[in-house]
């Protein structure tokens, strides 16, 4: 029975490539021809506020089309294998450091309504599954403020002022890993590592994808 229910399930709901939505096997992270491309791309590293971040890929090309479709497409399925690249970048740059939570820069209310989740704290949760580190929420998003890809990046970084703070007074002198989707010019990673940071907390960041 488990066989014909696999069988039915494989056929009208196929596994599909999270970089470039063809049909593959379900036992694979992505197709072979995303694979090839993939094979051989460096992580990029950023220093954010004293911060280190790391991402498995740059901002373009078939990276950009995959975190494209998970936060705007309802490709919600695909933060599996995103989630499994990021867990690969961490394991490789921050080695063998502990984390006490694995935390996602958060949304406001009003835009968690309107998009119905938070892919960060989606990306995030899996990593905590794969590290088998509690998630935790250590920021919260006080109030709206204006998309940051909507605005130059000399008005980003005071967009972001005011807007995030501390969940709890319990977040303090933790090893905190913060997890978002996209760097762009850092503003808001920078932001979040600083409210962070005012309790006496270090950080470390990963996001799937860095611009360049």
């Amino acid at each position: 029975m488990n066989r014909i229910f696999n069988f039915i399930i494989n056929l009208f709901y196929p596994s599909r490539c999270a970089f470039c939505n063809k049909i593959t096997d379900k036992e694979k992270v992505c197709c072979e021809e995303c694979n090839s491309k993939i094979n051989g791309v460096k992580s990029i590293t950023t220093v954010l506020n004293n911060t280190f971040c790391v991402s498995p890929f740059p901002y373009c090309s078939i990276y950009r089309d995959a975190i494209i479709n998970f936060k705007f497409n309802g490709k919600i399925q695909n933060a599996e294998t995103l989630s499994l690249y990021m867990l690969k970048a961490i394991r490789e740059y921050y080695n063998d450091d502990k984390f006490d939570y694995v935390t996602a820069v958060p949304l406001s209310k009003n835009q968690r309504i309107e998009r119905g989740f938070n892919q960060s704290e989606i990306l995030a949760r899996k990593i905590s599954e794969y590290l088998n580190i509690p998630y935790k929420e250590c920021l919260v998003k006080i109030k709206d403020n204006e998309p940051q890809h909507s605005l130059n990046s000399n008005l980003r970084k005071q967009n972001v002022k005011g807007v995030y703070k501390t969940a709890n007074q319990d977040i303090t002198n933790l090893r905190i890993l913060l997890i978002d989707d996209i760097v762009t010019t850092g503003c808001t990673l920078e932001e979040c590592t600083r409210i962070l940071k005012k309790s006496k907390n270090q950080v470390m960041c990963c996001a799937f994808c860095k611009t360049q």
